[in-house]
């Protein structure tokens, strides 16, 4: 196709270096790489406990209405964990594969609103 002056596009990279992206929104990126989010949407996850108590650190989907293909509820955010702080704790919203904190690594969950708790600048810290 060269030689009519028209060029083949690169080849995609494919490998264990590449990014796999997940068309279905089923996955969180283990990188963090999504464009769609800045670090304004990292949060710390925490469980009912008097005084809540952090279990995760994790990001926001905004916009979101399903978690595999299950719709959020209105008190309810998708969130990807992306640090588990105590892997024993239970998930608020439990599912028929995650009831527990360490099975959430680099998966969406639905997390209730109340529950989450925006990070600035400021370091998480799991007592």
């Amino acid at each position: 196709m060269q030689s009519q002056g028209l060029a083949l596009p690169p080849e995609p990279k494919v490998g264990p270096s590449a990014a796999r992206v997940s068309t279905k929104e089923s996955c969180v990126d283990p990188l963090g790489n999504d464009p769609n989010t800045g670090d304004s949407n990292k949060c710390g996850l925490y469980i009912e406990e008097n005084p809540p108590r952090p279990v995760a650190l994790g990001r926001v989907y905004k916009g979101s209405t399903n978690v595999h293909n299950i719709p959020l509820l209105h008190d309810q955010v998708k969130v990807g964990v992306e640090e588990v702080k105590d892997a024993d704790a239970p998930v608020p919203v439990p599912t028929d594969e995650v009831n527990l904190v360490g099975q959430t690594l680099n998966t969406f969950l639905a997390w209730p609103t109340h529950l989450v708790k925006h990070l600035s600048e400021k370091v998480f810290y799991c007592h």
